[in-house]
C-alpha cells in the first residue's frame, strides 16, 4: 500500500509539474559577414555561416543592390504573372541546404537563376531557414493565431506601449465566433465580442491569465444563453481588433451594421473581466458611415480587418466574391479618427476571370507590413499577392503607379491556381476550391523582407517562402507533418523576429494520423497557436569596397554585434548618415535598461564600440542604436 501512494503522489508531482511548465521555446539565429569580396571571375564564392539553436533547412538569395531606380514598372514571365517597380529584384534562388548547429558555409557561383554569369559590382545576398526536424511546439491551446478565410483576429505585440521590449510578446486580439477556439465556458460561438490579451511564455495550456473583456453591444454579459441557431439575426458584427500601440489599454475595431450593410469604426477601454466601454467621442455611428454594400455577407466570410503602422490604422472591406459591381476597398484613418483615404483597389476586381464560379472580387483580406509604409496584401480565393507603398497612397488615394511595389500573379507554377493540366478552364485566378490549386492563409514578413504564406491543400500542412520581390522560393513542410492532406485549410501564422526569447513563425498545430476528425469532410480542429523556429541573415557581395563604403556611409545601419555569442566583450558596429548624436543602451530580457555605451557626439560614418559584459550574468540581451529619427535594437548573446 505504500509503495503505490508514493508511485500516486511521485505522479502528483509530476503532472503538477508538467501543469506549471511554461512556454520557453529554442530559437534559431543565422549569422553571416556583413559584407564579402567577389571578382565575379566564374569561381565559386563560399559564404561563410553559423547556425545556433535548431538544426536548419536554408537557402541562399541573390538580390540586386542599389538597382531599384532602373527598375520601374515591369511586367514579365509565363501570363505577365511578376510585377516589379522601384524595387531591387531576386536573380537568384539556391536549392534547399540541410544543416546542423554551427559554423557552416553554402557555395554561390556567380549565377544568375538561368544560368548565365551576373554582371560584377554589388549584390545583397540573404540566408532563410527554418527548423524542419523538430516537432511543432505548443505556445497556446486555446487561442487561434491565425483565422483561415476569415480576417485576422490575433496579432503579435513585441513592443510595449512604452516603446519598449518586451520581455514576453503578448497575443491579443478578439475571437472569432466560428473559430472553433474556446475562451468561455464550452461553446465557441457564444465568444462573439470578446476581446483578450494573453503573455506569450506563460503555461500553453493555463488560462489563468488569460484577460477578456466583453463588447456588449455584440452580445451582452447578461444574455449568454441565446442558441447557436441565433448567430444568423445579431444586428451587428465586427472584424479583427487592433490594440493602441501607444495605450495597450485601448482597442479599435470596424462594425458591421449586417442588416443595414453599413460599417463605422469604434474605440474601446479594455475593462479585464467586464465589458468594454466604448469612447463616445471616438468615431461610431454619429460621426463616420461607410457604405459596404459590396459586402454584403454580414456575420460570414471576410469581415473587415484592422492593421496598424503605428501612425495609422489600415481597414481592409472585401467584397463579396458573386458581387456584381467592384468592392475591394482599402481604407485609413488615424488614431485621432480623422478619415485619411479610400481607395478601391483595382486589381483585385477580375471580371473577365474564367473562373466557373461567377467570381469576379478576389476580396483581399489579409494584410502585414514588410518594413516602414510597406504593406503587403492577400487573399486565400485569389493568386494575387501585392506589396504596396502606403505613403503614395496617403499623399494621393488615386494613385495607380507608384502605389505598387510588387505584385504576384498567377504563371510561375508557385502559389498559382488552375495549372493542373486536367482543370478547366485552365490558370484562372479565383477559386475556392482543392481541385484546382491550393489556398493562402495569411502573409506575413520577416525582418529581412522575406515573405511567408500559409498554403492550403497542398500536399503537407505547410507554408509558402518568397523573396523580397515576391519570387517563390519553396513549399516548406514539417518533421510532425504524417498525413498527406488535401482536406484540411491550414491557417496560416504570424512572424515574430525582434531579437527576442521568442522568436520564430506562430502556427496552426500538425495534421497527425492521430487527429480526431471534425464534421463530415474529415477535416480536423487546429486551432490553437504553435512555435516553429526560424531566422535570416543579410550581407552585400561586392568588387568594389570603396563603392560599399561610400554607400554605407550615406545610411543609417546597423550590424549584427561580433562574435554573438561571445565572452566577456563583443563589438558593435554601425553607421550614422550625419554627425550628430549617437547613444547606444543595452537591454535584459524584461526590457530594463542595463548599461549605456555611449552618449556623445559622432561623425557620419562608421564607427566600432566595444562592450564589456564583465559583471553580467549569461543570457539574451538587447542594444539599440539612436542617432537623430534613426533607431534599431539588435540581440546578442552572452555566454559564461
Amino acid at each position: 500500500m505504500k509503495k503505490i501512494l508514493i508511485i500516486s503522489f511521485l505522479a502528483l508531482l509530476i503532472a503538477q509539474w508538467s501543469f506549471a511548465a511554461d512556454f520557453a521555446p529554442t530559437v534559431m539565429t543565422l549569422t553571416s559577414p556583413a559584407e564579402i569580396e567577389y571578382q565575379f571571375d566564374g569561381s565559386d564564392l563560399s559564404i561563410p555561416f553559423t547556425v545556433t539553436g535548431t538544426p536548419a533547412a536554408l537557402w541562399l538569395v541573390i538580390n540586386t543592390h542599389g538597382q531599384k531606380d532602373n527598375i520601374i514598372g515591369v511586367r514579365n514571365g509565363h501570363l505577365g504573372w511578376h510585377y516589379v517597380n522601384k524595387i531591387d529584384t531576386t536573380v537568384y534562388i539556391s536549392g534547399k541546404y540541410e544543416r546542423s548547429t554551427g559554423e557552416s558555409t553554402i557555395v554561390w557561383g556567380g549565377k544568375d537563376q538561368d544560368g548565365n554569369t551576373v554582371q560584377e559590382g554589388i549584390y545583397d545576398y540573404y540566408l532563410w531557414a527554418y527548423d524542419n526536424q523538430t516537432p511543432r511546439q505548443l505556445a497556446c491551446e486555446f487561442i487561434m493565431i491565425a483565422h483561415q478565410w476569415d480576417s485576422q483576429y490575433t496579432y503579435v505585440y513585441e513592443v510595449g506601449d512604452d516603446g519598449l521590449p518586451l520581455a514576453k510578446p503578448l497575443l491579443m486580439g478578439s475571437n472569432c465566433w466560428w473559430s472553433g477556439a474556446e475562451l468561455i465556458d464550452d461553446q465557441p460561438w457564444r465568444d462573439h465580442g470578446i476581446h483578450f490579451k494573453w503573455e506569450l511564455g506563460s503555461n500553453p495550456i493555463d488560462t489563468a491569465s488569460l484577460q477578456t473583456t466583453m463588447c456588449a453591444m455584440y452580445q451582452p454579459l447578461s444574455q449568454l444563453d441565446w442558441g447557436a441557431e441565433n448567430y444568423a439575426y445579431l444586428d451587428f458584427s465586427y472584424g479583427g481588433a487592433i490594440f493602441d500601440p501607444h495605450d495597450y489599454d485601448y482597442f479599435y475595431h470596424c462594425c458591421t451594421n449586417v442588416k443595414g450593410f453599413v460599417d463605422t469604426m469604434f474605440k474601446w477601454n479594455f475593462v479585464t473581466d467586464g465589458e468594454a466601454v466604448r469612447d463616445e467621442d471616438w468615431l461610431g455611428w454619429d460621426n463616420l458611415t461607410w457604405d459596404n454594400q459590396g459586402e454584403k455577407i454580414g456575420m460570414w466570410s471576410q469581415k473587415p480587418s484592422l492593421l496598424t503602422d503605428g501612425e495609422y490604422i489600415y481597414i481592409n472591406s472585401p467584397g463579396l466574391h458573386q458581387k456584381e459591381t467592384e468592392w475591394n476597398k482599402l481604407r485609413c484613418v488615424s488614431f485621432d479618427g480623422e478619415v485619411i483615404f479610400e481607395k478601391m483597389m483595382h486589381d483585385w476586381y477580375m471580371p473577365d476571370d474564367p473562373n466557373p464560379h461567377g467570381y469576379i472580387n478576389a476580396s483581399f483580406h489579409q494584410m502585414d507590413f514588410q518594413g516602414p509604409n510597406l504593406l503587403g496584401l492577400g487573399a486565400h480565393i485569389a493568386c494575387l499577392l501585392q506589396l504596396i507603398d502606403t505613403t503614395r497612397l496617403v499623399q494621393d488615394p488615386d494613385d495607380e503607379t507608384d502605389m505598387l511595389v510588387w505584385e504576384n500573379r498567377n504563371g510561375d507554377y508557385f502559389l498559382d491556381r488552375a495549372y493542373y493540366p486536367n482543370v478547366e478552364p485552365q490558370w484562372y485566378c479565383l477559386v475556392d476550391d482543392k481541385t484546382a490549386g491550393m489556398l493562402n492563409n495569411n502573409v506575413e514578413f520577416d525582418k529581412n523582407g522575406f515573405c511567408i504564406v500559409g498554403t492550403s491543400y497542398f500536399g503537407l500542412t505547410s507554408f509558402v517562402l518568397l523573396t523580397q520581390d515576391g519570387s517563390g522560393v519553396s513549399n516548406c513542410s514539417f518533421a510532425d507533418d504524417t498525413v498527406g492532406d488535401d482536406v484540411n485549410s491550414t491557417l496560416g501564422g504570424r512572424i515574430i523576429d525582434s531579437g527576442s526569447n521568442f522568436d520564430g513563425y506562430y502556427m496552426d498545430a500538425a495534421i497527425t494520423q492521430d487527429m480526431e476528425p471534425i464534421g463530415t469532410n474529415g477535416a480536423v480542429n487546429q486551432r490553437n497557436t504553435n512555435f516553429v523556429a526560424f531566422d535570416s541573415a543579410h550581407g552585400i557581395i561586392t568588387n568594389e569596397p570603396v563603392t560599399v563604403e561610400e554607400e554605407i556611409q550615406a545610411a543609417f545601419a546597423v550590424d549584427q554585434n561580433t562574435p554573438n555569442p561571445f565572452n566577456p566583450s563583443t563589438s558593435i558596429r554601425f553607421t550614422i548618415p550625419e554627425a550628430g548624436n549617437v547613444s547606444i543602451d543595452i537591454y535584459n530580457v524584461a526590457g530594463q535598461k542595463i548599461d549605456t555605451l555611449v552618449n556623445d557626439f559622432m561623425g557620419a560614418g562608421k564607427h566600432s564600440i566595444v562592450w564589456d559584459a564583465h559583471g553580467f550574468s549569461a543570457g539574451i540581451y538587447f542594444y539599440t542604436v539612436k542617432s537623430g529619427d534613426f533607431s534599431r535594437t539588435m540581440k546578442m548573446t552572452l555566454l559564461k
